[in-house]
């Protein structure tokens, strides 16, 4: 099991690593959004559910909505994660959806700004998933 997360973490990362990261110039608070995530979902495998969530809206939003890229890896996570306790993987599709509906909150067509935001939260799930991957994390 261990072997399939750490699997799962790097695909993760590697995911992650495609979208790329952009500094950002913009006054967009998201550094203190993430942490505010961060504080208010202590479970890492919630948080990169909303990761996954908020990557997909913005995805779909700029690649169409036939785009499942972010989906499928939440899947993916969901199947390691939970692949038998419906109660936990009820929670990690809350986060999931969560984060989905923030980014449609925010943002209605794509641009500049969903690009630096993407980056950002590509880079906090980097980090989200090299944590989960790591065997010696407590």
């Amino acid at each position: 099991m261990l072997r399939e997360f750490t699997l799962c973490a790097a695909l993760m990362l590697a995911a992650a690593s495609s979208a790329g990261a952009v500094e950002s110039t913009a006054d967009i608070p998201i550094e203190k959004r993430l942490e505010n995530d961060m504080i208010a979902m202590p479970n890492m495998a919630e948080a990169l559910a909303k990761n996954l969530g908020q990557l997909h809206y913005m995805r779909r939003l700029c690649f169409g909505q036939s785009d499942q890229t972010w989906r499928n890896q939440a899947r993916a996570m969901m199947d390691i994660e939970a692949p038998q306790d419906r109660e936990r993987r009820a929670k990690l599709i809350k986060a999931f959806n969560d984060g989905f509906y923030d980014q449609q909150a925010r943002f209605n067509q794509c641009g500049e700004a969903v690009s630096v935001e993407a980056a950002a939260i590509a880079e906090n799930g980097r980090h989200l998933a090299s944590m989960l991957g790591d065997p010696y994390r407590e």
